[in-house]
């Protein structure tokens, strides 16, 4: 029953992406219409894992073998946090912090001090767990999100605050 964080292989991508399109499905449909969260998302997801990302930092957390969440980052300068999703029927039990403490660990190894990530700006319930774990929220900028303009917000993990996160583990 210990939740185990550990870094993904390929064997993992098939449930990757449905637990992805699942937490889209949960956390972004009051930003992007509906029709963009049916089956053009799983098929999304499904083409977007179905290459393995070798170069990709990308760290799972499961318990008694099922996927409970997962992050990957992508980049290197600075590295970008593309994704950090927790299966909805579990959230708010400490494993999105667990995954970003194994993540900014996993990029300290490799001399990294920062991580910045993007989110929805009318996402409060993602800025507040973002701001509880030090991020320094930053510029507006404009995306496109499953083919829907949306405005999001940097966020920003650097200097002491990404050194703590990387020893908390």
């Amino acid at each position: 029953m210990t939740l185990r964080i550990r870094t993904a292989r390929p064997a993992d991508a098939t449930a990757l992406a449905d637990l992805h399109a699942t937490s889209w499905r949960a956390s972004y449909t009051p930003y992007v219409p509906e029709a963009a969260l049916g089956a053009a998302l799983d098929a999304n997801m499904q083409a977007r894992w179905g290459t393995w990302p070798a170069d990709r930092l990308i760290r799972v957390a499961e318990r008694d073998g099922a996927l409970l969440g997962f992050g990957a980052v992508e980049g290197q300068d600075p590295p970008l946090l593309d994704n950090l999703h927790v299966r909805p029927d579990v959230r708010s039990g400490g494993i999105g912090r667990n995954l970003m403490r194994a993540i900014c660990a996993g990029l300290s190894e490799t001399g990294a001090g920062v991580l910045h990530l993007e989110v929805i700006e009318a996402n409060q319930d993602a800025r507040r767990f973002y701001h509880r774990l030090g991020g320094v929220e930053e510029a507006l900028v404009d995306r496109t999100l499953l083919g829907h303009p949306v405005r999001m917000v940097r966020v920003v993990f650097q200097g002491s605050i990404f050194r703590a996160l990387a020893q908390e583990l």
